[in-house]
């Protein structure tokens, strides 16, 4: 086989492997000495995460029982599932990589999971978390690409990052000033990553109020949400999103039946009122300009906010109904990726998260 490729030249070669979908890429590195070395180069996997025009993939899970000690993951385009010990929540995705949250012996934990290669690095959380549910948050160094976990709780903040392979604590006394979040402020509404940026959404007064954190600076700022409309004063915020590269809240009218408003944030502290419209169904995720509904019969539709258009996704499941009503329920949208975040028996982490 290595002498059959090495009849085409290189820069073709590379070409072809990069636009071609992960799992024929990791069956590929099996092909030939030459296809390995190249496949587990950090520049050919950020190049194939930026190439490579495959399918999304459609990601359910289902948290179960809250008593349980197990959370099933289903990745849809699969036959098996996987089952984390202890896991309940998926916060989101970066680059294909999927952060995870649950509690294990009475604490909190986390770890990074990627569906693409199945694999699965635990993050062990510096301090005993027993008392508060942290708020985390994952994303990326956009100039060193180092890959970052962060939370946030009342009297104190604390960043992972995978280089480095450790955690930095904040606290309070490591401020200039209170950080905008207490204890009154640690409910988050809704989460979204841009940018460099992770931004959760809190209610601060009854008024909505955006906690932002920069993964290069790791630092927290605060930003004002919308104002409020005086014809509607009793509005709740449903989640976040992402409408194109600006951040969007999304609220719900209290005592107007299935009416929902979209605002955009235009500059930091400077939001504009999209669009209002109506919708019976529930609405369960959000994934780049659209909403992710389930109807009653258990299917999938996206709503585009910006092109006012329904699509049916093609999926149905009976799991979805049922338990997005009560919570139990995540969808995402997601691109596949070879980023790797396992560690070698040393402890070290492996070399292609050292961009």
């Amino acid at each position: 086989m290595d002498d059959y490729v090495a009849n085409f030249p290189e820069d073709i070669v590379n070409e072809i492997l990069l636009r071609c979908p992960v799992k024929s890429l990791l069956r590929f590195k099996c092909a030939c000495k030459n296809w390995y070395a190249l496949i587990k180069t950090p520049k050919f996997i950020q190049q194939q995460l930026k190439k490579n025009r495959s399918p999304l993939q459609l990601l359910i899970y289902n948290i179960g029982d809250i008593l349980d000690d197990s959370c099933p993951m289903t990745l849809i385009s699969e036959e098996n599932s996987q089952t984390f010990l202890g896991m309940k929540y998926v916060i989101g995705y970066v680059d294909g990589l999927f952060l995870m949250e649950g509690e294990i012996n009475s604490a909190t934990c986390c770890a990074l999971w990627n569906p693409a290669t199945r694999e699965v690095r635990s993050l062990h959380v510096p301090s005993p978390i027993t008392y508060y549910s942290p708020n985390f948050g994952l994303g990326i160094d956009p100039l060193t690409n180092d890959y970052k976990v962060v939370y946030f709780l009342p009297n104190e903040a604390a960043v992972y990052s995978c280089r480095r392979d450790s955690w930095r604590v904040f606290k309070i006394e490591d401020f200039d000033k209170p950080p905008p979040f207490d204890k009154k402020m640690c409910r988050t509404y809704g989460s979204a990553y841009l940018n460099g940026n992770y931004y959760w959404m809190l209610t601060k007064n009854n008024i909505n109020t955006i906690l932002l954190f920069n993964f290069g600076r790791e630092m927290f700022e605060e930003i004002e949400g919308p104002d409020p409309d005086p014809k509607f004063p009793y509005v709740y915020a449903v989640g976040m999103m992402l409408l194109d590269d600006s951040i969007a809240i999304l609220n719900k009218k209290v005592f107007e039946n299935f009416n929902y408003d979209i605002w955009v944030m235009i500059q930091a502290g400077v939001w504009n009122k999209l669009i209002t419209f109506q919708s019976s169904p529930r609405i369960i995720s959000c994934y780049d300009s659209s909403l992710i509904l389930v109807t009653r019969a258990s299917r999938l539709f996206s709503y585009n906010a910006r092109t006012n258009k329904i699509r049916y996704i093609g999926f149905q499941h009976w799991r979805l109904q049922n338990d997005a009503a009560s919570g139990n329920t995540g969808v995402f949208y997601y691109k596949e990726s070879l980023i790797t975040i396992k560690q070698q028996e040393d402890g070290e982490l492996d070399h292609e998260l050292n961009f």
